[in-house]
């Protein structure tokens, strides 16, 4: 019974909750006890809530048994990354700085899933304050990837991706500044949903909305799931000022027939290096959808260093803006590679900001009057699969140099421009490893996006 609950998704967990063919309280065991089985050797979980979950699920039976049924999420387990503040729990950032750091407030989105009946087993493990995509630090370790251990999970929300992908949690909260819900989402071989910017509201803490490349989103094993969680947590909240209003209230176009829909194709966005392993498996998925009746156009977008450049401008000074008046003996405590970055992000002049906000507005314009023309983007999400765990990332790829840090993956554009994205599994490599693909839709078009994913996920996988 236990194996047989772990294995079902939200909607069909939500279901049986809901007729009380199954109670809450056993639905948190059976996770909490796949959870206990499997963290040791993937490492998914830095936190996990076992008396408070069961508190929490033993309130949602009760509820229920008043006639109390709260929203789709009633009972469901889910894991929070661990740059998400949780009041009453530790909130590290995945820094040794942070170590016993315990919010006083929740999150926005921990408010929203709490009223909604949620139940948090657990905070997942993420690279120090999210600054990558693989999934390690000096607190917790490596998270390993379920679809083989020997491998990445990705990053930043690598924990949340690999409980997913093992079932520990059917759905799981991440954050993505770059990527990292996709990238992790395309190296476990789940489904990584990045909502536009503003749709999920979220002002607490250092990687908050308040600095307007990060989103908060969720990752689950198909897209259907990623939707029920969107829209129980989506709408706008005065404490954030980016926030924007609840999907439901605009007008949003159903999807027409496959034959009307015009999907832009780019292979490397005109500026990464792909791997041909990643490249092969996503011209497949994109014949297959041209097959269906889509109009499939390649397109040039014109990207090259002055976006990568621009990224890394903002990102530097991010961290700077926040970290960079720490102490001598604080700094000491974050990994070499953050310390690098802050200290590049000091440097930062004006006039390097002026520049990247320059970049920033060029890219949000291209990809603005690429969907006046189509309904969606595809590309892939990361450019190679997940490689060795005790591996640095790929500096070089078809025998081209890139940067390590953020070279490797496709994701990043589409925060500068704050576009709905989300990452699918399309399959596998000749090794066996997961390849996503990125479906990009039209800012603030989140529902249509989520419609059209799902046809191809029901089509293609």
């Amino acid at each position: 019974m236990e194996h047989y609950i772990t294995e079902l998704s939200v909607l069909e967990l939500g279901t049986l909750i809901k007729n009380r063919s199954v109670s809450c309280t056993e639905v948190t065991t059976s996770f909490l006890k796949r959870i206990e089985s499997l963290n040791p050797r993937i490492n998914a979980f830095c936190d996990i809530f076992y008396e408070r979950a069961m508190q929490d699920a033993k309130l949602a039976d009760d509820a229920i048994a008043r006639g109390h049924y709260l929203s789709p999420l009633h009972g469901i387990p889910i894991a929070l990354k661990d740059l998400t503040p949780t009041s009453g729990s530790t909130t590290t950032f995945g820094s040794r700085l942070f170590r016993r750091h315990k919010p006083q407030h929740d999150a926005i989105l921990v408010e929203r899933l709490k009223n909604k009946g949620a139940i948090l087993v657990g905070k997942t493990n993420t690279p120090e304050f999210g600054h990558k995509g693989v999934t390690d630090n000096l607190v917790f370790g490596k998270t390993r990837n379920p679809r083989d251990l020997t491998k990445v999970a990705g990053g930043s929300s690598g924990g949340s991706a690999a409980a997913v992908a093992a079932t520990m949690v059917p759905i799981a909260e991440g954050s993505d500044g770059a990527g990292s819900l996709r990238i992790p989402a395309a190296l476990c071989g789940v489904v990584g949903f990045k909502p536009s910017f503003g749709r999920i509201p979220d002002v607490a803490g250092p990687f908050s909305s308040t600095t307007p490349f990060f989103h908060n989103g969720p990752i689950s094993r198909n897209v259907h799931d990623s939707h029920i969680f969107y829209r129980a947590i989506a709408g706008e909240d005065h404490r954030d000022p980016f926030s924007l209003p609840t999907e439901h209230g605009l007008v949003s176009k159903p999807l027409p027939s496959l034959s009307t829909l015009k999907i832009a194709y780019s292979r490397s966005l005109d500026y990464f290096q792909v791997s041909p392993e990643v490249e092969a498996c996503v011209d497949t998925a994109v014949t297959r959808l041209s097959s269906l009746g889509c109009q499939v156009e390649p397109v040039d977008l014109g990207m090259n260093l002055d976006v990568e450049e621009c990224f890394m401008t903002l990102w530097r000074f991010k961290l700077s803006s926040t970290y960079g008046n720490l102490k001598d003996n604080e700094l000491a405590l974050l990994e070499p590679a953050v310390r690098q970055l802050i200290g590049e992000g000091n440097k930062i002049t004006p006039a390097d900001y002026g520049r990247a906000i320059q970049t920033r507005e060029k890219v949000w314009n291209t990809i603005s009057k690429l969907f006046v023309d189509y309904d969606f983007l595809v590309c892939p999400t990361t450019s190679v699969p997940a490689f060795d765990i005790d591996a640095s990332p790929p500096k070089e790829i078809n025998g081209t140099s890139i940067n390590s840090l953020i070279g490797w993956f496709l994701t990043y554009p589409f925060n500068l421009t704050g576009n709905p994205a989300i990452s699918l599994p399309i399959g596998a490599c000749n090794s066996g490893l997961p390849v996503g693909m990125q479906v990009v839709g039209k800012r603030l078009d989140d529902t249509r996006l989520l419609n059209f994913a799902e046809l191809i996920e029901s089509k293609i996988q």
